[in-house]
């Protein structure tokens, strides 16, 4: 990680942690899994959807899983340990998801993941003339997410994406669960 310490910001919000580094990803990686979407088949199933209430609804975007480690995401987990000060593990048999926002509206309603995992993780892989409208937000923070940076944020902040209004919007999101989540 210590490529990675001068370029780590750290602060709180609403009780929670966020921690940005920009450039996490280089060029190279952004246009690698950016065109992952272009060769992997879209997952329409519920594997990725958002509970309001008690009724479950499918994304209004299409997301391509990650059933396989890349070495990024050991990086990743060391982040989300040294930061979070616990043990900390991808889902099982998912490592990630890449989002893809390419229809105007799709967006993501405000929501948490507290239940699934202890430390989110969304990666921008899009640059910013590539689109405009689906910024990730978080609740009560400012946050700009240049193209390579990864936000890694406690799961229990209320986050979004706004509507898509033009272009194309991709970013990797990634679920880090502790033992008690990992074990349900």
């Amino acid at each position: 990680m210590g490529r990675l310490r001068n370029r780590l910001n750290r602060k709180f919000c609403n009780g929670g942690m966020i921690v940005v580094i920009n450039n996490f990803f280089t060029e190279s990686m952004c246009n690698f899994f950016s065109s992952y979407c272009n060769y992997a088949s879209n997952n329409d199933s519920l594997e990725v959807n958002l509970v309001t209430g008690k009724k479950n609804e499918k994304v209004d975007r299409n997301y391509y899983t990650l059933r396989s480690h890349y070495k990024f995401m050991d990086e990743v987990r060391e982040v989300a340990i040294d930061n979070w000060k616990q043990q900390l593990y991808f889902q099982h048999q998912v490592f990630g998801h890449i989002m893809h926002y390419h229809s105007p509206g799709q967006g993501l309603k405000w929501h948490a993941e507290p239940n699934i995992a202890t430390v989110s993780v969304s990666i921008n892989l899009s640059d910013e003339e590539d689109y405009n409208g689906a910024e990730f937000e978080i609740k009560g923070s400012n946050i700009e997410l240049p193209k390579g940076a990864a936000i890694f944020y406690d799961s229990k902040l209320m986050h979004r994406v706004t509507p898509l209004v033009s272009g194309e919007k991709k970013s990797l999101v990634m679920w880090l669960q502790n033992d008690k989540q990992r074990n349900k």
